[in-house]
């Protein structure tokens, strides 16, 4: 958009004044509406939006300049004001600039050559502040992906263990101060290493992604979520969850990760990539710290893999 494309409101008690005014900004080829007051004003912008500029007096009945431009603001109307003073008003003017004006302008004998000054001025500085505007917004929106994206597992697309540092320490306090029960399920692939040894990483990274979507979708609660904790291993927290709650999750996941039907040759569970999970549940006490209920889940599937993988054990904390 050039300053001749704009679209311009004139708003002054004085008709003298506005038919001046918008014959000189048409005779430029700018389009031109007019309003005799602040009140009537506001109802022409309520019924266009496309009005670029407001050229408005400071003095006049129903509603001034100063209540205009509050009233514009106050409605979240991101449009470009210059307000029209005259010389014994300059303190007013400044007060309007403070209220949200953009520029004033001096009605005198000058004012054919200074308000088009004015508008290039106005124009210029609303357009660089719209561009800052759009930088900053496009900046944040940047940052909070590359935000998201640093809490995602770049292999699976599911959480990663920095993510579940950040969300189990706060469901860690959250569980304290309400003294609900929290619960978690670390879980590994069994025999992994050989699966990867035998069929290639490849295959081993299709087989962690499968694994992953599985779990993921295993869990039907929002405050309920699975991160890959390293390697082969997982996580899941469940807050307000107890420890029989958290072992039928676990079986209804053992269950379906062997639904998957990934052939494990060299497994020693049934032919077919299995899974063993640890369960732990704990009321979170300030004696105690976040990592005590990841130690009981790990000592839990310590035991699961001890007495032959491809079960679920609970934390004998918990029994």
């Amino acid at each position: 958009m050039t300053e001749k494309d704009l679209k311009i409101l004139i708003v002054d008690d004085e008709a003298f004044i506005r038919e001046i005014l918008a014959e000189m900004l048409e005779g430029e080829g700018r389009a031109v509406s007019t309003a005799e007051n602040g009140a009537a004003a506001l109802e022409t912008l309520k019924g266009d939006e496309d009005f670029d500029l407001v050229i408005s007096d400071m003095n006049m009945p129903r509603m001034n300049g100063l209540e205009l431009i509050r009233e514009i603001r106050n409605r979240g109307r991101n449009l470009p004001i210059i307000i029209l003073t005259g010389n014994d008003e300059i303190k007013i003017a400044v007060e309007a600039m403070k209220s949200g004006a953009d520029d004033y302008l001096l009605k005198d004998e000058n004012i054919q050559d200074t308000i088009f000054l004015a508008i290039d001025r106005v124009m210029e500085k609303f357009r660089l502040a719209e561009r800052n505007r759009w930088l900053m917004a496009d900046l944040e929106r940047k940052n909070k992906e590359l935000e998201r994206l640093s809490f995602l597992d770049s292999l699976t697309g599911i959480p990663n263990r920095r993510y579940f540092d950040k969300v189990f320490e706060q469901e860690w306090r959250r569980a304290g101060r309400s003294g609900a029960l929290l619960s978690i399920i670390m879980a590994d692939i069994d025999d992994f290493k050989s699966y990867n040894d035998n069929y290639g990483h490849p295959a081993g990274d299709e087989c962690l992604n499968r694994v992953a979507q599985a779990m993921n979708h295993s869990l039907n609660r929002p405050g309920d979520f699975v991160a890959r904790y390293g390697g082969e291993e997982f996580a899941i927290v469940l807050p307000e969850t107890d420890p029989e709650g958290a072992y039928r999750l676990a079986e209804k996941i053992r269950t379906q990760i062997c639904g998957l039907n990934i052939e494990h040759s060299a497994g020693r569970a049934c032919g077919m990539i299995t899974m063993s999970l640890g369960v732990a549940s704990i009321v979170p006490s300030v004696e105690q710290q976040a990592a005590h209920l990841v130690e009981m889940a790990d000592q839990a599937l310590y035991t699961a893999k001890n007495e032959g993988r491809n079960m679920t054990c609970i934390s004998p904390e918990n029994q």
